[in-house]
């Protein structure tokens, strides 16, 4: 599986390296040689600076909250009413800027108006993936608090399936909306009087997948009309349960009188209703007051889904332990062009990012599964201003593995996953760009590389998802990103249940032991907090890294790179090379630049692709910074295998 090959291109470039010294540089992290004459073939980073690309923006390196509930997992110090410390101490060392809120899937079900205000009085919430019942301390305002305490800027996800267009648009009002309004004012009465200003909103998480649908169909051209339009969808044999609570214990009976239950997506078409018990259907009446005792009967309010059992005297009671299960029509439900008028009403300023953007086989779905085509096409090109996509690598899906044949597989697949996942990017720009979108806003709003569905195929390589391979999937990611435009990321989750290592940017508390990203992190702080331009780099006759042949291809790039030009005017140009095992030496190459005479250098990697930190061992991966002295314009680096390099050149004044 392992090797180079090269692909059949020459460049033209003759890279000359004239008076290079190098003071405090560690000779393993990477080597700066003199020569003399034309230098030998290979790979040359050029890096075109009046060539503007985009904007730099410290929203790429974003990350995704995960879950609010239970403090947040510690982020959250809910006896000092305020952001735990330390962490808020280690992400802004590792230059985190954006915070996911509420979350991904446990959050599609969020009611904000819940978490809000005393904590006596705040209602329990819903886990929008299992169902259980979980809690709203870390609320709206707290998160607040912690954008506070880091600088940050603050990205929301509503949730969709068991909202309405008001409820959502008065979430707006409460974030942004003066004193002397309704929801400035109880905003103020909570004890925050300024508004928040937050500006992107997403609508749904990951709707489109089977898992997140909800109320809407199982089939997808109905389902993608479903969340653009709205509409109706019968449910059939679902369990009932509680406004909180759709876990299956809260859809049995407990034999008690006078029980209530909710079918869980009201509101509910009238009389479309089917409640069985224990398999039996029973039947609805206008109140229970005339029934008689024995009588299978059952009360039901359509716009709440509120059903009531009788006391044994007037109705039935359930039995003791009998499932109840409803069928309905469930809506009708409003769509996305309704929530994103009803929250453009509130505030024009915002933007509304549709969720849509379906992934298969490692693309893009487009076709009837394009969200833009959809809009476009029933006249509301504009009725959107932006969509997240999240460009998952998903092994099972699209590299079609259930395992990791060994380490460097794993590794391999990763690299193979991450081209894909950017393409994804790009290709859902040229989407909205074809269908009326002149200037198309898209982010990533999650993303990584991920067996779903359990780790089990990843027992060769169980640390593959906080190791130094993942360090490099990520940071090419954010170089693609950064070079494609894209408005702002918030890849992978911050913080672990549980201390040590984990898939997250740091373990859980109370230590958050920083992971290899978080490192890495640290390592690009200034280069995405530097400001400036994301300018025109290019890799020619970049190295091809061999693997078995896969549905992604057989070979991926070793070098990957964005570059800039920052706020002071100095040259930064970030340098990943994925190889798992290979140095390897480029010219990079900056036009219209002249360098002051030095060069500062930071690199992040490990001694093996597959290296992490631990309690146990805590420097595994770590930043080595050094600095170069030259007068040169061109130079010759030797970029270390698994490594992340940046240079940042000052400019001659």
């Amino acid at each position: 599986m392992s090797g180079f090959k090269r692909r059949d291109v020459l460049h033209s470039a003759a890279a000359l390296t004239v008076g290079v010294t190098v003071a405090g540089c560690s000779s393993d992290a990477f080597e700066v040689k003199e020569e003399k004459g034309a230098a030998d073939a290979g790979p040359v980073i050029a890096v075109s600076t009046q060539r503007a690309l985009a904007k730099v923006s410290r929203n790429i390196v974003g990350v995704n909250g995960a879950k609010w509930y239970d403090d947040a997992f510690g982020l959250w110090d809910a006896e000092a009413d305020a952001p735990e410390p330390e962490a808020v101490k280690k992400m802004k060392q590792s230059g985190i800027s954006l915070v996911r809120y509420p979350g991904g899937t446990s959050s599609n079900l969020f009611n904000w108006k819940g978490a809000i205000g005393p904590q006596p009085s705040r209602s329990r919430q819903l886990d929008g993936k299992d169902g259980d019942e979980v809690d709203s301390t870390y609320g709206p305002d707290e998160y607040m608090s912690l954008m506070k305490k880091i600088d940050g800027t603050p990205q929301i996800m509503a949730a969709f399936a068991n909202s309405t267009p008001q409820e959502i648009a008065d979430w707006v009002a409460y974030m942004n909306a003066p004193q002397g309004t309704k929801w400035g004012d109880l905003r103020a009465e909570n004890g925050h009087p300024e508004p928040y200003g937050v500006r992107c909103w997403e609508i749904g998480n990951e709707i489109f997948g089977k898992h997140q649908r909800y109320w809407m169909s199982a089939d997808d051209n109905t389902a993608i009309k479903q969340y653009a339009f709205g509409g109706t969808q019968r449910q059939r044999g679902q369990r009932v349960g509680q406004p909180t609570d759709h876990s299956p214990k809260a859809s049995v009976s407990d034999g008690e009188p006078s029980q209530n239950f909710t079918v869980w997506y009201p509101p509910v078409v009238p009389k479309s209703q089917v409640v069985h018990v224990a398999g039996t259907e029973w039947r609805q009446v206008p109140d229970l007051s005339s029934a008689g005792a024995s009588d299978e009967v059952y009360t039901f309010e359509p716009k709440s889904g509120a059903i009531r059992f009788g006391d044994g005297r007037h109705g039935a009671i359930p039995p003791q332990g009998a499932k109840i299960t409803a069928d309905y029509d469930s809506g009708p439900h409003a769509g996305f062009v309704d929530y994103s008028k009803a929250m453009k009403d509130v505030d024009p300023t915002i933007r509304v990012l549709s969720v849509w953007a379906s992934i298969d086989q490692g693309k893009l779905m487009t076709g009837k599964m394009s969200f833009p085509r959809l809009m476009a096409e029933h006249g509301h090109a504009d009725d959107y201003d932006g969509m997240a996509i999240h460009p998952y690598t998903n092994f099972s899906r699209d590299l079609h593995v259930t395992r990791f044949p060994d380490k460097r597989a794993g590794h391999d697949f990763q690299m193979l996953g991450e081209t894909a996942a950017a393409t994804m990017v790009t290709d859902l720009m040229d989407e909205m760009r074809k269908y009326g979108k002149k200037d198309p806003y898209v982010a990533a709003s999650e993303c990584g590389a991920l067996f779903f569905g359990g780790e089990r195929g990843a027992q060769t390589y169980t640390e593959y998802s906080y190791a130094m391979s993942h360090v490099l999937y990520m940071a090419s990611q954010w170089a693609h990103f950064s070079n494609s435009g894209v408005a702002w990321t918030a890849s992978n989750d911050l913080l672990s249940p549980k201390p040590g290592t984990a898939r997250t940017v740091f373990g859980g508390a109370p230590d958050f032991m920083p992971m290899p990203e978080a490192i890495m992190r640290e390592q690009l702080r200034d280069f995405f907090h530097g400001g400036g331009k994301i300018v025109d780099s290019k890799v020619n006759d970049n190295v091809e890294v061999a693997t078995d042949e896969t549905p992604l291809g057989s070979s991926y790039k070793a070098l990957v790179t964005t570059a800039s030009i920052d706020r002071d005017g100095a040259l930064n140009v970030l340098v990943v090379n994925r190889s798992p095992d290979e140095d390897i030496k480029a010219h990079v190459a900056p036009d219209d630049f002249t360098p002051a005479g030095t060069v500062d250098v930071s690199v992040v990697a490990g001694r093996t692709f597959y290296d992490f930190n631990s309690k146990e061992r805590p420097n595994s991966v770590k930043i080595e910074k050094s600095q170069a002295k030259t007068d040169a314009k061109t130079l010759d680096w030797s970029f270390k295998a698994h490594s992340v390099t940046l240079l940042r050149f000052p400019a001659q004044s």
